[in-house]
């Protein structure tokens, strides 16, 4: 997950990313193959960013890993 973080250079501030990587996860641990919904509805920390595009295009890649 941290692999596919960093490619999509979605870390900015850190304020949200040690949530943001456990919820992924927790995602992926659950639906392996998630849907943008799948991915929408578990990614609900708040990301003062507003990286959101990144971050469903990270777990995205994770999962096809």
């Amino acid at each position: 997950m941290v692999e596919a973080w960093v490619a999509h250079q979605v870390p900015q501030c850190g304020y949200c990313q040690s949530g943001q990587v456990m919820a992924a996860t927790a995602l992926l641990k659950q639906t392996p193959q998630p849907t943008e919904d799948d991915i929408a509805g578990a990614m609900v920390n708040l990301c003062r960013c507003g990286t959101y595009n990144a971050i469903s295009a990270a777990v995205r890649q994770a999962a096809q890993a």
